[in-house]
């Protein structure tokens, strides 16, 4: 007896250091992540590194769209103009467009201003710089103002001008956006990433003081989208979500498991497998991940819909004996229930996006230290249990395996899939990882379109490895793109090479700059036949001196400007590479791409759409791939275990059926599968193995109704806690919560059937 009790203490002792190692772990590493990024695959082709990249950081991804809505036009008008005002005060915006638009002679900024002779071709003549002044002197002639008279002073050439205006989309018409439904609509571009989340709710706190200051704002509804306003709005949707739906599946879970086993000590003895196999996983996930992401937390909820399987098989069978001998009987038919569904979760975690490795690393572990604490922990804690005396056991017997019900289901489940899924069993768009609602997606593609901003479906993509030679080919293409517009193949485009040139080409520009007693002879005799005085163009004298000993431009100089997030929009480094990416107007794609291939370079014409879909394709298909081979290993280990092919046939079928019954109501609920949909099949893959193993198993007439007993509270608590699931506002615990609840009923339903248990009740 004492090395009983000194077996059952030290087991005991190992779990609850186990289970303080997790808590310190958590305590010192721990730090929630809500980027919705990680959900997006990695290790793929370069133009697909380039979309993921401007989606992460790119400067359409800083964007907080505003919306304005609730008064007349004029009023939104004279609102968003305040509104503009105000943000573009605030540090921590870049820029504040609301399609007023106008290049602003007063504040030119940097690096132009400084650079301007560098970035473009200046002819210092005598002939030349008469012109220039002459052409000034009948712009004046129409008025200018003083701002106008100092610009000329300084760039008589307007030169600065010219460079501004080609950075200007050509369909900015300078009206002020309004929506189709009539919002006044702003673009603020945050300084911080959006994937800096306390950076973006500073901004969107920023957003919501500014609307409060404004007149007549409490008349008027303001909306934020955009990535970093997702982010911020996902943060704390999450914690509201996670909240309430556990709170509701507990109290289900409680009610359900009260009303089947009587006993209030058993419902707590079923929170040990489900709280250790939580705080284990997280804890190896925090280990793994710098940062652990609000839905991998949220996924804690669906570990319980799994791991409080195992207690309730335990519950079940220790009616009839001690809890140490039931678990014996039980323990190969749960091991390989367990092992199987954390094969299944470590392959979908290799599938390529961090995102999606949390999520399966975190239940990979909490399923295997669930059924490890209920094998080793929980029947010492359970004690002696048994209602039921041994000697009432009644000899094993065999069941009756029967392929015909799953056989029916999975036709009748094939031919309507076939017909009633018309638009592609999968749903391939980007947006389909998203945890963002869909309605919140569509209002943000809503006053997107109001905003004149470039159509950047179709780019020009080249890369080289350094980053001289990428501004060499970019002024080369320059060139080609000006004879293809006009022939008339696009509308116009914007290049890095528009405000950032190679350094040879601006070491031929600074040497061809006069010295300053040079130029100021020149000027001296062109200005003395004019109404111009040459004390007037003393600042552009010192222009051009200055000019002729600045360092050469790097991107590094449009960092902390209004510019920056330009560059950061054309010129991007992917691994140790410089990519271009050159936007294009109205362009005509198969001619376009066609003059492309005879211009003897590396560019090509990427479709961002068409990348989008062949991304998500490539992710899928990739994780489909990894799954196929799981499952063989998955069938390799039964065969092992069993050595019975016919009952593997039987459990595969059984599996597969309900997998099929699962998908065709999802996809007839949600339009389409996703890989959220695939992680949560994994799921309803592992319920399906572990009811169609019970219901296989040879047992005596009392322990069939312990197995009886136990699958249906297994499949009660599963379904009812998921279909709670299922009624969130976030996509991915909708997805997961309509998939595990219908595949739950579905599998428990056709492994009681195909047992044919209904003719031995």
């Amino acid at each position: 007896m004492s090395v009983q009790v000194t077996k059952s203490t030290l087991i005991s002792v190992l779990w609850i250091t186990i289970a303080l190692a997790a808590v310190l772990i958590l305590g010192a590493r721990l730090q929630l992540s809500f980027d919705l990024s990680v959900f997006f695959p990695h290790k793929t082709s370069l133009t697909h590194d380039i979309l993921l990249e401007q989606l992460k950081n790119g400067p359409g991804s800083r964007l907080v769209v505003i919306g304005l809505r609730g008064g007349e036009r004029d009023q939104l008008s004279d609102l968003s103009e305040q509104m503009k005002a105000e943000l573009k005060s605030n540090p921590l915006f870049v820029n504040v467009l609301n399609g007023d638009y106008s290049v602003e002679t007063s504040s030119i900024p940097e690096p132009v201003k400084s650079y301007y002779l560098l970035l473009a071709d200046v002819d210092y003549s005598r002939a030349s710089l008469q012109q220039a002044l002459q052409s000034r002197l009948e712009d004046l002639a129409f008025g200018g103002g003083t701002t106008f008279i100092n610009l000329i002073a300084r760039d008589p050439f307007l030169q600065t001008l010219d460079i501004l205006q080609r950075l200007v989309p050509v369909n900015m018409t300078g009206e002020m956006w309004f929506a189709e439904d009539g919002s006044a609509v702003l673009l603020a571009e945050t300084r911080a990433a959006a994937t800096d989340i306390a950076a973006q709710q500073q901004a969107v706190l920023a957003v919501e003081e500014a609307f409060a200051n404004l007149s007549d704002s409490n008349i008027q509804m303001l909306e934020m989208t955009g990535v970093g306003a997702f982010g911020v709005e996902l943060q704390k949707t999450i914690r509201a979500e996670v909240k309430k739906r556990t709170l509701l599946a507990t109290c289900v879970l409680l009610m359900v498991l009260l009303a089947v086993y009587r006993k209030p000590r058993l419902l707590l003895l079923a929170t040990v497998p489900i709280g250790m196999g939580f705080l284990a996983g997280l804890a190896v996930v925090t280990v793994f991940f710098e940062n652990v992401h609000g839905i991998t937390l949220a996924f804690g909820f669906t570990l319980m819909g799994v791991a409080v399987d195992y207690p309730l098989h335990l519950f079940s069978h220790s009616r009839q004996s001690q809890g140490r001998a039931a678990i014996k009987r039980i323990w190969p038919t749960l091991r390989i229930g367990a092992i199987s569904t954390a094969i299944a979760y470590l392959a979908i975690a290799l599938s390529g996006s961090n995102g999606l490795a949390q999520l399966g690393l975190f239940t990979a572990v909490g399923v295997m230290v669930s059924v490890l604490v209920t094998r080793t922990w929980l029947p010492l804690l359970m004690g002696n249990q048994a209602d039921l005396q041994a000697s009432s056991l009644a000899g094993p017997q065999q069941p009756s395996l029967i392929l015909l019900p799953a056989l029916l289901v999975l036709g009748v489940a094939l031919v309507a899939t076939h017909y009633l899924v018309k638009e592609g069993l999968w749903d391939d768009s980007l947006s389909s990882l998203s945890p963002v609602p869909a309605q919140r997606l569509e209002r943000d593609g809503l006053l997107r379109s109001a905003a004149s901003t470039p159509d950047m479906r179709y780019q020009l993509v080249s890369h080289a490895a350094t980053l001289e030679s990428l501004l060499n080919e970019s002024e080369a293409t320059d060139l080609l793109l000006q004879e293809a517009v006009d022939d008339g193949l696009l509308t116009s485009w914007q290049s890095v090479s528009q405000v950032l040139h190679s350094q040879s080409r601006q070491e031929l520009r600074q040497n061809a700059i006069p010295g300053r007693e040079d130029l100021h002879t020149r000027l001296g005799d062109i200005l003395a036949d004019t109404q111009f005085t040459l004390e007037a163009f003393e600042p552009f004298e010192a222009s051009v001196e200055s000019s002729r000993s600045l360092p050469l431009l790097l991107p590094a100089h449009f960092e902390n400007t209004a510019l920056e997030s330009w560059l950061d929009s054309h010129l991007i480094q992917l691994g140790g590479q410089w990519v271009s990416l050159v936007t294009l107007t109205d362009p005509i794609p198969s001619e376009l791409g066609e003059r492309i291939k005879t211009w003897n370079s590396n560019l090509e014409l990427v479709d961002l759409h068409q990348s989008s879909l062949s991304l998500v394709q490539n992710y899928r298909n990739g994780a489909l791939r990894t799954l196929f081979f799981a499952s063989l290993v998955i069938i390799a280990l039964l065969l092992f275990e069993h050595k019975e092919p016919l009952k593997i046939i039987w459990i595969a079928l059984t599996v597969i059926t309900s997998l099929s019954i699962t998908v065709l109501a999802v996809t007839l609920a949600h339009s389409g599968l996703t890989i959220i949909h695939l992680v949560a099949l994994l799921l309803v893959m592992g319920l399906g193995l572990d009811y169609a193993l019970f219901f296989s198993r040879v047992e005596t007439k009392i322990e069939q109704q312990a197995t009886r007993h136990a699958l249906l509270a297994c499949a009660a608590t599963t379904t009812l806690t998921f279909s709670i699931l299922a009624g969130s506002s976030i996509p991915v615990l909708k997805f997961l919560g309509l998939t595990v609840a219908v595949g739950s009923a579905a599998s428990y339903i056709l492994a009681y059937a195909g047992s044919n248990l209904f003719r031995r009740t």
